[in-house]
């Protein structure tokens, strides 16, 4: 029987610590954290993580490091939970999982969390520093390793952690790396319905398309609507095509009327 191997990728303050114990517990896995390494990097030089990201785009061996520990777990005869941007990278057998969630929420879990390498004074502060990180991040892997890492297609599995409790989010990655194992398929995402804005077809099967952080409906919003009305807490779509130009306020306001959900944001602003 294979070693479990499950990586978890995702935006800052997604929640991966939190969900990696989780599913460590459950599934009796040793947990890896470079997120933890750095963040221990960090305080010991004296920096923010926002900082020692920046100081790593001009100086690699910390990348080096942290990255050849990486790469040695993908022959681990060991049950791991992986917590690191890259382990889809370097542990290519794993169950790559990316944990998404919107800007603002990560800003709020991030300062309730209140590590000492993450200090911020406000909400609007964390969003910021966090914006700027995670471009850091994108810059560095990119030059390194000619990556992607918010190309959702390089994961086998995305979830939107926005409003789910983290021991809902275990949940469902455990029941997907099970799919997984078992060779059965599945909707690469699941998003939160608070977060779905209505724009295309009513027929066909959920599917969404993404731009400017903001998520559209590209078909099956009849499913979609039925989904949300009985409950749902995460809505499985895959990727689609769809003018986003068609989301209009009419249309928002007949779709919360529809579903009896008030979305979270949407493109044209406060309402």
């Amino acid at each position: 029987m294979s070693n479990i191997k499950i990586s978890l990728a995702g935006d800052l303050g997604s929640g991966k610590s939190t969900v990696g114990k989780i599913l460590a517990a459950e599934f009796h896995a040793e947990l890896y954290s470079t997120g933890t390494i750095q963040r221990k990097i960090a305080t010991e030089m004296g920096m923010t993580t926002l900082q020692l990201n920046q100081y790593m785009e001009t100086h690699p061996e910390i990348d080096g490091k942290i990255d050849d520990g990486l790469r040695a777990l993908e022959n681990e005869p060991i049950d791991l939970i992986i917590d690191s941007r890259m382990a889809w990278h370097f542990v290519p057998s794993s169950f790559s999982v990316y944990m998404m969630a919107d800007a603002v929420i990560s800003a709020e879990r991030i300062m309730n969390a209140g590590r000492e390498s993450e200090p911020f004074k406000s909400v609007e502060e964390a969003v910021r520093s966090i914006s700027d990180r995670r471009k850091s991040e994108m810059v560095r892997y990119s030059h390194l390793y000619h990556v992607n890492i918010k190309d959702m297609e390089n994961y086998k599995y995305v979830i939107d952690t926005s409003f789910v409790a983290p021991e809902t989010v275990a949940e469902h990655i455990a029941a997907h790396y099970r799919l997984f194992t078992s060779g059965k398929a599945f909707a690469r995402y699941e998003i939160c319905p608070s977060r779905l804005l209505p724009c295309g077809s009513e027929d066909g099967e959920p599917a969404l398309t993404e731009k400017d952080g903001f998520w559209y409906i590209a078909s099956g919003a009849a499913k979609i609507a039925e989904s949300i009305r009985n409950g749902a807490q995460l809505i499985a779509c895959v990727r689609g095509e769809t003018d986003t130009a068609l989301c209009t306020v009419e249309k928002i306001a007949n779709w919360e009327e529809r579903t009896g959900i008030k979305l979270y944001k949407t493109p044209f602003g406060d309402r």
